[in-house]
């Protein structure tokens, strides 16, 4: 029987707090809260550099965004796919903190969409998980013929402005290779959330 309120309690010598976190949606018994889905817009927000807006609409995006990437992690760890580096995070964490020139300006900026550093981390963290195991899992079925490549350069003759076709074949050839490779994540995707069990326990969100 699925719980629809999950009861987190902490201790102090004063008082007993309790945090009341909604279950919104179970994937094959994993459980997404609503405090998650809030955290990912917020989140997604800061990262794009748009305001933070929860609605209804946003709230249903980014629900079905954390159940794809429920279903991923749980590929991961069913194929042991690798995970990211703590260096690799680090430095992607630099790059995002040298948009604001100090580590001070970046914790405010954190701070105005309800955000902690941890989180943004392992969000980050979690993003390069997920392109490894996209390499890992797709890339490798992906083959671009030269006829391929010759065909999108003839048929976006007006994007390369009469370039030499040699100079933006690995251009063309990559461009190609990531489409297919998001075709065949869209597919599998598709597919996976077919097999899983997945329970809405709010409505609004399916």
């Amino acid at each position: 029987m699925l719980r629809r309120l999950f009861f987190y309690i902490a201790l102090s010598p004063l008082a007993t707090a309790v945090i009341i976190d909604r279950t919104a949606i179970v994937v094959d018994r994993t459980p997404i809260l609503d405090s998650e889905i809030d955290r990912d817009i917020r989140i997604t927000a800061f990262l794009n550099e748009e305001p933070a807006v929860i609605t209804e609409a946003s709230r249903k995006q980014a629900a079905s965004r954390l159940i794809d990437q429920q279903l991923i992690r749980q590929a991961i760890r069913v194929g042991e796919y690798p995970l990211a580096t703590r260096a690799d995070t680090d430095r992607l964490f630099r790059d995002i903190e040298s948009r604001y020139g100090s580590a001070a300006e970046l914790n405010e900026a954190l701070r105005k969409y309800g955000i902690t550093n941890a989180e943004l981390r392992e969000r980050l963290f979690w993003q390069l998980t997920v392109l490894l195991f996209i390499d890992t899992m797709f890339r490798p079925q992906v083959v671009v013929s030269e006829a391929d490549i010759e065909h999108y350069y003839k048929s976006h003759s007006v994007q390369f402005e009469k370039q030499p076709f040699a100079s933006v074949k690995p251009v063309i050839t990559e461009t190609i290779t990531g489409e297919r490779v998001n075709q065949l994540l869209n597919s599998w995707l598709d597919q996976s959330r077919k097999s899983a069990h997945i329970v809405y326990l709010e409505k609004s969100l399916a």
